[in-house]
């Protein structure tokens, strides 16, 4: 009896080992990746993301689209130095600032919560003029 038991065991033991090796070698060149159905066009309708990060060939994020800690989008463009050159977004006032190689903010276009539009221009000694139409 433990001789038969064990020729069983043996048994199923090739038997497995056969069938991978089969489904390997039939196998192999085929693989299932799941993916999304992409529209008419080629293009995904929806993504959807919390935050997006634009990542270049050294890992820096250079791009930033997510919330501010009050919950209103933003997106940061930064240089190869880490610098926020650009920013866009809503706070109390929706606009954009763009900056200089040193961060310093040079100009900045915005609307208030009233409606009213603003454009400020800064030099490099931080001298301020202000438009409003």
């Amino acid at each position: 009896m433990f001789e038969q038991s064990r020729r069983l065991v043996m048994l199923n033991l090739l038997s497995g080992l056969v069938g991978g090796a089969c489904a390997t070698l039939l196998l192999s060149s085929m693989s299932v990746v799941a993916q999304p159905t992409p529209d008419t066009f080629g293009s995904f309708k929806t993504v959807a993301a919390q935050e997006f990060r634009l990542i270049d060939s050294q890992d820096r994020v250079r791009a930033l689209f997510s919330f501010s800690a009050q919950g209103q989008p933003f997106l940061h463009l930064s240089d190869e130095n880490d610098t926020k050159r650009v920013w866009m977004g809503i706070s109390t006032e929706t606009g954009i600032a763009v900056r200089d190689v040193d961060g310093k903010t040079r100009l900045v276009l915005s609307v208030d919560e009233q409606g009213e539009p603003e454009l400020v221009v800064r030099d490099r000694q931080h001298r301020t003029k202000s438009f409003h139409p």
